[in-house]
């Protein structure tokens, strides 16, 4: 692999170029309801296709995932999608018919599932009574106020379910920030969720498809190489990576 001058200033345009020539489009929010359809693989990624989500039922189930991978693997939440999708609850309305107790039993594998149950009842009941059931875009204050909602989940909802250009940022990019300018992962005062969310929205173009691309490119990294034990070599960040660097 060529070398590469160490990424000594915050660099975001130049990480997000180089994971996207490595990994190519993620095609996310995956959307299980919509398996194989055309431009979608059996999984429901859809690589380029940065119109989806595109009616209020998607959107909804962006919001319903979301939640749901909260503290859990993706590959449980699907399962969870899968039987919803199933048992037509990819919707406000039917959500709510069920009561806490039978919905908690549907959504078990994605874990925490009687405190997730009554969180999707309060998403729903938002969606149908506040967003017009899901044909209003809501403010991020306004998801913020729902009992189980951070600003992480918020973000993924806007940007996944409702196309509004915010940086999402996870446990995966604060390890990649850390490791890349070699700081201490224990201290992180400076990398708090606002203050490196604003620091990569003020360094990348204001773009949802960039904000798309580059919160899951990070994911497929963290996954692949900056696991919470690092696997450098072969990583396409290791030769400006100060961490990456020394291994």
């Amino acid at each position: 692999m060529p070398e590469q001058a160490p990424y000594n200033e915050f660099a975001p345009e130049k990480i997000y170029r180089t994971l996207y020539s490595y990994y190519g489009p993620q095609g996310w929010w995956p959307l299980v309801s919509y398996r194989k359809r055309q431009g979608f693989n059996e999984r429901g990624y859809h690589p380029e296709i940065y119109w989806e989500p595109g009616s209020a039922s998607s959107s909804f189930e962006v919001a319903l995932g979301a939640v749901l991978t909260q503290n859990t693997s993706w590959k449980n939440v699907e399962a969870v999608l899968a039987r919803l999708h199933e048992l037509d609850l990819i919707d406000p309305a039917n959500i709510l018919s069920l009561q806490t107790d039978d919905l908690a039993l549907l959504i078990r594998p994605s874990g925490y599932f009687n405190q997730k149950a009554r969180k999707l009842h309060i998403l729903a009941e938002f969606f149908l009574s506040k967003l017009d059931d899901g044909k209003r875009i809501p403010a991020r204050e306004e998801l913020l106020a729902l009992w189980g909602i951070g600003p992480e989940t918020a973000d993924s909802i806007l940007l996944y379910g409702f196309h509004v250009p915010v940086f999402v940022v996870d446990t995966y990019t604060n390890r990649l920030v850390d490791r890349l300018y070699a700081k201490d992962e224990t201290s992180r005062d400076s990398l708090r969720y606002h203050g490196l969310q604003e620091l990569f929205q003020k360094n990348l173009p204001e773009s949802e498809v960039i904000f798309n691309e580059f919160h899951a490119l990070i994911v497929h990294l963290a996954k692949d190489y900056c696991r919470s034990k690092p696997l450098c070599p072969g990583c396409p960040l290791q030769p400006g990576c100060l961490t990456g660097s020394h291994r």
